[in-house]
Formats: structure tokens, C-alpha cells, sequence
């Protein structure tokens, strides 16, 4: 009876331990399963060697668990594919393959067209995906495609290639949607439409694709197919690198590369180095670019052919035009060498590396020149959407280079090249058109693509749009817009736009007149031997802004530029004399070289001596001979003599008060688009000055006031629009914003009120308080009363209760009186404030007592107040 307990008790326990078993191997085999399909599924688009290490370690464990499982096996052998170990893994997914396994088929297509473990055969890798492809596998359709749009063993076809493309996008294979994207992107095979393929990236980012998601920040960071948004694009990228992305590292150290500072330049380099380190190819390449280029890392060509060598042992395709490039960027430049990597990228379908291959045929580089053979190669590239080979192409076709001329085709390569960016292909239509070179003369086309060329940011291109816009070519002649590009060439080292900058900022012209800017731009153009310059040198040496001062090298210069009959030098002169700028003050010579200038029809100097004669201090001021000369001045044109002929009019200086000739005289100066001049007719017609009053008159001026830079016309405009006759807060708001903009004190203090009020804009105290604090700093009193609310608002006690006694300290009785407005800390703050100067002694709370009354009062009566 024992024995027969003692069996039944073992052969429960037994049972109860194989259930317990069962289960946990159950368990284990459904974990391991999802992390190995989640790190080799089929889907899944990543490349660097520490993913799939990761991924292989999940699968054996997975193939122990589960050891006749078809799919551990499968996910196995595809780890050690893109591990590289190619014997092992290709000898599997060929016993796969003879069961009828498509996925394993794929993996054999793969081997054989790219060469990876087997001889490279197009042939082959096509009759293993149309095997797969009739099973209804998915990834076989998107190799397909690829086979087509490369034409490796099938003549190039893009319509089959999206055909396949779409397919396998049907059937959920999640990489075909990047495909697509990029033929909408590249134009390959449809017509270019940026905006579907950020579509489509969108879609499969949203589904989880590392790359697609790389490629969207990389698409907003250059405004392609959506708004150029550099800050999301980074933000997108950073957010990457935080969750480990490999992708990410490598896009965020590329713009950090480009664009960055010196310290994301040098936060570049490491997140390269940690994408090496996790054994990502394209990471290699990249890093082997830091050390062709030597800039952030000391130049060393061994330590990137060690890194290109290593990515190509991975099958990067990149590293192949990497190391060809190599080998053309050292000192020896290596030519054939070169030549041997370009054309293995480029049998890969480096379109990139097709384009540099046709580039040392016509240059006759390493090989004898041949520019039949160099078009072959730009037409190869052209077709798979390389920028470089359709503006090659183009210029080959459009100019009859290595065959026979055909403009139209050529034209519209151009025009494709153009598509993509590229800024030389847009020159080289505009110049066409703007010459009829090959194509009808027409300026307003060539002016299209000078300006869409400019956009791009070609600085070759900005000059012509600065000359277009001066001139009227092509388009309408605007001088503001000029100088914005005259202003971008300049920047980029054209002397022609520094000295054109120079002027416009001398004269106001298109711009504000700014002497220090002129002064700057005038002094790069003389250094870049623009001759004209030489003459404003006399200005720039007695300006110690720019220039250590130098009042003898100033004078010598315009004394030069005067002896040549220049007028300009004499006028300069008469301001040096005039205002003793590091000569003497003395009139009398100032009013020689006037007269001299004048003397040459000169209207600016004529101005400037009747504004010598009506400003000048005791016996030299004479209002009889500043009227005579302001007169001819202004008969002549000159806009500023007729607006200083308006306030002698208006002010009575030296002839009877008379308004209406005063507005006579501003209005002549406003028609002349003179700023001031238009403030001042429209203050008449506003206030009905020597005219019947007439608000929309009056707010017409103040428009054209504003949009020519007059603080004042934008402040006026402002306050029409805000208490006026057509009343409109969120017109109001943007003209305070232009008259702050403008350096109005008023405009910044009104500016502030909007942000701080809601006034045609939201609430934003941050941008009231930034406003109000340059209103104060421009000497604006009422900014610290609104300031001490502000801050209040803003919880920023400290800042409210020394701006209460800046308040009062300016002479602002009512502030003290408002104390219970304010929030208990600002007035605990106020307290500190006062105890800090000895003037409060009183309890730390937020009592309004009478310490702090008498503290108040005392400040008061010790500021002045």
C-alpha cells in the first residue's frame, strides 16, 4: 500500500513538472519568436552590424527553442546574411528555397545582384524574384522594381519599375513607399512632384521606418516637397539620436557637418564615431569624408580608406563612390585608381558615381578624353535621377558636346537639373534667353530663372538679380529689392555689389541711410580694387567705426577725388570743414567747396550750403542765404532741400510763417518719395493744415511714409489704424512692429502695450517685456510703469519692483498709489528692494504700510523723483 502512495505521489509530481516545463518552453519560444521577427523581419530597413548582432543572438535562441521552425531558421539565416556571413546563410536559404520558401528566394536574388557571396548575375537574381513574385511575395514585387529602374538584366524601364513599386506598397511591404517617394522626388520615369513623394515618406515613417523618418527631417531641412523648417528637421533628427537611432546619428552629424558651429561640429564627429562603432557602413563613409576633408579632424587618408574598405566589405554602396573620390582628393591624385571604384559604384547604381565617370572622360582624366563616351555616362545618370548628369547631360545635348546638338532636348534636361536645384543649370538658361543663345530673347525669362537661381542661394546669380531689379530688366524696377540682393552679393565677395551696397546705404536708397554700413561696404569694395570706391575712402578713414581714424589719409583721399573734378569729394570735404571732422571747423572753407560742387550743378551741394547757412551757429547763420540756396537745390530736385524749405516755411525761419507753402514744398519732397517729407503731408491732411482735412489722404501718406522707412509715417500709420477713421488693431499691430523695427522709441513702447494687451496680436508678455525694456533703453519713460506690471504678470517680482522704482525715480507719481494692484511678492520684492538701499527697515511681508509709505516717499525726495 506505501509503495503504490509513493508511485501515484512521483508520477504527479512528474506531471506537474512536465506541465510546468511545457509551459515555460512555451513562454520562451513565443518571446524569443517576437524579438527575432521584430529585428529580421523582412520589413525591417536597417544595415549596421550591431542591430543585426542583436538580431542573430535573438534568432538562435529563438531556432533552439523552436528547432523546427521554418521561420527561426529563415530569420537566422537572414542575420548572418547581413552579418556577412554569406556561405553559411546563402547554403540555407538555398535548402529554404528548394521548399518553395519566397522570402529565402529574395535573399538568393540579393546575393546574386549585388554580388554578395556569389558571382554577380542579373540573370539569376531575376529568376529567383520572379519565382518568389509568384508566390504573391511582397519584397520580391519591390526588388523588381529596383531591377528595373536600375536596368540590371532588364533594359530600364521606370514605368515597370513603379509598377512593382506600387504593388509591393499594396501588399504592405513598407520600403516600397520609400522607393515611390523618390521617384516623385527625382522625377525617374513621372513628372517631378516633391510634395507626394514627402507624402509617402510621411505614411511610412508613421509605420515605423527609421530611414523614411530620416529622410522626412532631411526633406523639411531643405524645404523639399514641404515648407523649409531647418529647426523641426534638427528637432525630428535629435529625437532620433535619443532613441538610439543609428539613421539619426548619421543625418543629425551631416547637418551639424554643414551647417553647424563649432561645437555641433565637433558633437558631429562623435555621433559618426558611435554609428562606426555600431558597425553602420554609411557611418564609415561619412567619417572617412571628415578625414578627406581635415577640417574637424586632422587630414588622414589611411584612416578613411580603412573606413571605406570596411563599409564596402559591408556592401555600403556609398563607400564605392566614396573611395573613388578618395583616391581624386589626395595630393597624387590617382586617376585610374578612381576611375576603377567610380565605375564599380556606379555598376552598383551610383548615379552620382555615373555622372563623375562621364566627368574624367571629357576632362580626359586617367583615361583618353572622349566626350561621346563622357555623354553616355551623363545620360545614365540623368535617367536615375542624378542632378549632376541632367545638367551635364543637358549642356552636352544643348551645346553638341560628344554628339550631335539638339537644343530643345537639351533645354529640358536643363530645366530638369534646374528642378533639382541646381543653380548652375538655372544660369545657364537665363544667360541663354537674356542673349538668345540657342533660345528666343526674352528678359523676363531669363530674369525668372536669374531670380530662381538666386533663391537657391548661387551667389553669382545674386548679382544679376540686384541688376535686374535696378535696371527693370525682365521685370519691374524695384530699387528696395535690389538692394537686398546687392546686399547678398556683396556678402558673398562681389566688389561691383559691395560698392553698390555702399551707395544705396549712403543715399538711402532701397534702403535706411546708414553711413556706418556705407562706410564698410565702400571700404571691402576699395580693398577688392573696385576704383570708384576710392573716393568714399575719404569718408571711411574719419570714421573710427570701421577704421583706426586716419583724418590725413581721409582728407588726402577726397583732396584727390576734388582735383579730379570729382563732386562728391568736394561735398565730403565741406562736411569735414563744416562739422571740423578732424580738420578745423571752418566755414568759410566749407562753403568753397560747396560752392565748388555747386558750381558743377551739384543739387546736393547747393542743399548743403543753405543748410550750412540756416543751421551754422552765430555770425555765419543766415537764413536769407540758406533760403536762396535751399531754393536752387530744391529746383534742382533735390528732395531734402524742398523738406527743409517745408520747415522753414512752417517754423518761419527767415521769411513769414506760410503753411501752405510749406506743404507745397513737402509735397514735392514726397512725391520724390522722401520719408519725412511724406510723414509731414500726412500730418497735414490728418490735422487739416494749410488743406481740408482728409483722414484717408493723410493715412495714404502715412502708408507710403512707412513702406519707404520712416519710423514716424509707420508710428502715424499705427495710431490711424488704432484710434483713427478706419480703426483695424491688427493693422495698428504691424506698423508699431515696423516703427519699433525702425528704431522708434514711441513704436517699441506701443509695440510692447499690443503684446501686453492683446491688441491685435495674443497675449505674449515675453515679447511686451522684451519691447518695453528697448523702449526704456531708447530713453522712453513709460516703459517702466508697464514694465512693473509686466513683470508682475510674469511672476518675476524682483524685475517688477525695480521697475516701480525706476518709475518713480523718472517722475511717475501714480505708480506709488497702485501698490495693491500688484501681487503680494512683487511687493515683499519691493521691500528687499528698498532695504538694500537703507531706506526700508520694516517686516518682510506684503503689507502696503506705513515703513513702507515713508520708505517710498524717501526714495522719492533722494532720486529726484
Amino acid at each position: 500500500m506505501k509503495l503504490f502512495q509513493y508511485f501515484a505521489t512521483a508520477s504527479l509530481f512528474l506531471a506537474c513538472s512536465i506541465a510546468s516545463f511545457s509551459a515555460h518552453a512555451a513562454n520562451v519560444t513565443d518571446t524569443t519568436r517576437t524579438e527575432c521577427r521584430r529585428l529580421a523581419g523582412d520589413d525591417v530597413d536597417v544595415a549596421y552590424l550591431a542591430h543585426w548582432r542583436d538580431a542573430l543572438a535573438a534568432c538562435q535562441t529563438y531556432l533552439k527553442a523552436a528547432p523546427d521552425s521554418r521561420d527561426a531558421r529563415y530569420f537566422t539565416l537572414a542575420s548572418q546574411f547581413n552579418l556577412q556571413q554569406y556561405e553559411p546563410a546563402l547554403a540555407g536559404f538555398e535548402a529554404l528555397a528548394a521548399q518553395g520558401h519566397a522570402p529565402s528566394m529574395v535573399y538568393l536574388a540579393t546575393a546574386y545582384a549585388n554580388g554578395k557571396g556569389r558571382q554577380q548575375d542579373f540573370d539569376v537574381a531575376l529568376s529567383w524574384l520572379r519565382k518568389a513574385w509568384k508566390t504573391g511575395d511582397a519584397r520580391s514585387a519591390e526588388y523588381l522594381g529596383e531591377m528595373y529602374r536600375l536596368g540590371w538584366g532588364v533594359a530600364q524601364d521606370f514605368a515597370t519599375a513603379r509598377f512593382y513599386f506600387e504593388l509591393a506598397d499594396e501588399l504592405g511591404y513598407i520600403p516600397a513607399k520609400r522607393s515611390l517617394a523618390w521617384f516623385y522626388i527625382d522625377g525617374a520615369g513621372v513628372p517631378i512632384n516633391p510634395k507626394r513623394g514627402f507624402e509617402l515618406l510621411s505614411i511610412a515613417a508613421q509605420q515605423g521606418n527609421d530611414v523614411a523618418a530620416a529622410e522626412l527631417a532631411y526633406l523639411s531641412a531643405r524645404g523639399i516637397g514641404t515648407e523649409k523648417n531647418v529647426t523641426r528637421a534638427v528637432a525630428m533628427f535629435d529625437d532620433m539620436v535619443r532613441s538610439g537611432s543609428v539613421e539619426g546619428m548619421r543625418r543629425l552629424a551631416r547637418y551639424y557637418l554643414r551647417d553647424g558651429d563649432k561645437i555641433q561640429k565637433k558633437t558631429a564627429v562623435e555621433l559618426l564615431e558611435k554609428a562606426v562603432a555600431l558597425g553602420d557602413g554609411d557611418a564609415m563613409k561619412q567619417l572617412a569624408d571628415v578625414y578627406i576633408a581635415g577640417k574637424e579632424l586632422p587630414r588622414d587618408f589611411a584612416k578613411a580608406e580603412s573606413l571605406l574598405d570596411e563599409a564596402i566589405g559591408q556592401g555600403t554602396l556609398a563607400a564605392y563612390y566614396g573611395k573613388g573620390m578618395l583616391f581624386l582628393k589626395m595630393p597624387d591624385r590617382r586617376y585610374g585608381e578612381a576611375m576603377y571604384w567610380l565605375k564599380e559604384a556606379a555598376g552598383r547604381g551610383d548615379a552620382s558615381a555615373m555622372a563623375y565617370v562621364g566627368m574624367l572622360y571629357e576632362g580626359g582624366n586617367g583615361v583618353l578624353a572622349d566626350e561621346s563616351e563622357a555623354r553616355i555616362w551623363y545620360e545614365r545618370a540623368a535617367k536615375l535621377g542624378s542632378t549632376a548628369g541632367a545638367r551635364r547631360f543637358g549642356d552636352a545635348l544643348y551645346f553638341g558636346i560628344g554628339g550631335p546638338r539638339d537644343i530643345a532636348t537639351g533645354v529640358k534636361w536643363l530645366e530638369k537639373a534646374a528642378a533639382y536645384n541646381d543653380t548652375y543649370a538655372m544660369r545657364a538658361l537665363a544667360y541663354s534667353y537674356e542673349k538668345g543663345n540657342g533660345l528666343p530673347k526674352d528678359a523676363v525669362k531669363a530674369f525668372e530663372w536669374f531670380h530662381k537661381a538666386a533663391d537657391a542661394g548661387d551667389t553669382e546669380a545674386f548679382i544679376e538679380v540686384a541688376d535686374c531689379f535696378y535696371s527693370g530688366a525682365g521685370t519691374t524696377a524695384d530699387v528696395k529689392k535690389s538692394f537686398v540682393w546687392y546686399l547678398k552679393a556683396a556678402e558673398s565677395g562681389s566688389a561691383k555689389a559691395q560698392y553698390s551696397v555702399g551707395l544705396l546705404y549712403g543715399r538711402g536708397e532701397g534702403t535706411t541711410q546708414d553711413s556706418r554700413e556705407a562706410v564698410h561696404w565702400f571700404k571691402v569694395a576699395a580693398e577688392n580694387g573696385y576704383a570708384e570706391a576710392f573716393v568714399e575712402l575719404g569718408e571711411m578713414y574719419a570714421n573710427d567705426a570701421t577704421l583706426p581714424r586716419d583724418d590725413g589719409k581721409s582728407t588726402d583721399y577726397l583732396e584727390k577725388g576734388a582735383a579730379a573734378g570729382n563732386a562728391t569729394a568736394m561735398i565730403l570735404l565741406g562736411i569735414k570743414y563744416e562739422d571740423g571732422d578732424g580738420v578745423a571747423r571752418d566755414y568759410a572753407k566749407a562753403i568753397e567747396w560747396y560752392e565748388a560742387a555747386a558750381n558743377k550743378k551739384s543739387a546736393d551741394a547747393m542743399y548743403r550750403l543753405g543748410t550750412l547757412y540756416r543751421l551754422a551757429d552765430g555770425n555765419q547763420k543766415d537764413y536769407g542765404k540758406a533760403l536762396e540756396w535751399l531754393t536752387k537745390a530744391g529746383a534742382n530736385g533735390n528732395a531734402k532741400a524742398q523738406y527743409s524749405l517745408g520747415d522753414m516755411y512752417e517754423y518761419g525761419q527767415g521769411v513769414p510763417i506760410d503753411r501752405s507753402k510749406a506743404l507745397s514744398w513737402f509735397m514735392m519732397a514726397a512725391f520724390k518719395q522722401y520719408p519725412d517729407a511724406m510723414n509731414a503731408v500726412g500730418y497735414y491732411y490728418q490735422n487739416g493744415i494749410a488743406t481740408e482735412e482728409n483722414q484717408t489722404i493723410a493715412r495714404d501718406w502715412y502708408q507710403k511714409a512707412a513702406d519707404a522707412g520712416s519710423a514716424a509715417g509707420a508710428l502715424n500709420l499705427a495710431w490711424y489704424y488704432e484710434s483713427g477713421k478706419d480703426q483695424d488693431q491688427a493693422i495698428a499691430f504691424n506698423y508699431y512692429k515696423k516703427s519699433a523695427e525702425l528704431n522708434s522709441a514711441e513704436g517699441m513702447f506701443a509695440l510692447g502695450r499690443f503684446y501686453d494687451d492683446g491688441l491685435g496680436t495674443d497675449v505674449n508678455r515675453q515679447e511686451a517685456i522684451k519691447w518695453y525694456l528697448r523702449a526704456a533703453d531708447m530713453g522712453y519713460k513709460r516703459a517702466a510703469y508697464r514694465l512693473a506690471y509686466a513683470y508682475d504678470v510674469t511672476f518675476s517680482s524682483d524685475n517688477a519692483a525695480e521697475n516701480i522704482l525706476l518709475a518713480i525715480r523718472q517722475g511717475d507719481g501714480q505708480i506709488a498709489d497702485e501698490l495693491k494692484s500688484f501681487s503680494p511678492f512683487t511687493r515683499t520684492a519691493l521691500k528687499r528692494s528698498l532695504s538694500r538701499r537703507g531706506l526700508y527697515d520694516g517686516p518682510m511681508d506684503d503689507e502696503i504700510d506705513q515703513p513702507l509709505k515713508s520708505a517710498l516717499k524717501n526714495y522719492r525726495n533722494s532720486y529726484g523723483g
